[in-house]
């Protein structure tokens, strides 16, 4: 008799459980490939400003990662510290120019989250990136890497938005050292393919 009522009473509680709704994974980037554009600035503590766009493609052979790559055009100008130095005095920092940034890497999947927003989720993949290539600069073109950590939002059913915090380091010839360290958010936003 006992068993026969521990059936029943399971059998209740279970008709009064609310139904549970769980998100199936919008994110999927398996097989697709990812561009986006964007805005981003480099800043090196060298006097000039530098703002840009930038350009990424990214293909996913898998879920977990692929292949990077990224284009960054600057429109860099010098600080007014900088102009103000160069017209009384002549003399220009060594630091070289950037003027675009030529990047090729692997970009990582680091986790997968969804965040319920007001009756819907906002699907997102955090991401670590890691990349080499060219510093272009008013000098000739300085070899670079980079590391940058980033979020990746999916907006509708083919588009999302990114942000990367990324280091930039470039080797220049200068006065004193040859090495450059910078900061290089990336904003932008894009479609997968």
């Amino acid at each position: 008799m006992k068993p026969a009522a521990a059936l029943v009473l399971l059998c209740a509680l279970s008709a009064r459980a609310e139904d549970i709704r769980v998100e199936p994974r919008l994110f999927v980037k398996q097989g697709r490939i990812f561009t986006s554009f964007g805005l981003t600035y480099l800043e090196r503590g060298d006097y000039w400003v530098s703002p840009g766009i930038a350009l990424s493609a990214t293909y996913y052979p898998s879920e977990r990662g692929g292949p990077d790559a990224r284009l960054v055009w600057f429109f860099s100008s010098l600080s007014g510290s900088a102009q103000q130095v160069a017209t009384s005095t002549g003399f220009v920092p060594d630091a070289r120019q950037p003027n675009a940034l030529a990047l090729v890497g692997w970009r990582q999947s680091l986790t997968y989250g969804k965040v319920a927003l007001g009756g819907s989720a906002l699907h997102f993949d955090v991401q670590g990136s890691a990349h080499g290539g060219g510093l272009f600069t008013d000098r000739g073109v300085a070899p670079a890497v980079s590391a940058a950590a980033g979020i990746a939002g999916r907006l509708g059913s083919h588009l999302f938005a990114q942000i990367d915090l990324g280091l930039l380091l470039s080797f220049e010839q200068r006065q004193r050292g040859g090495a450059a360290l910078g900061f290089l958010p990336v904003f932008s936003f894009g479609v997968d393919l």
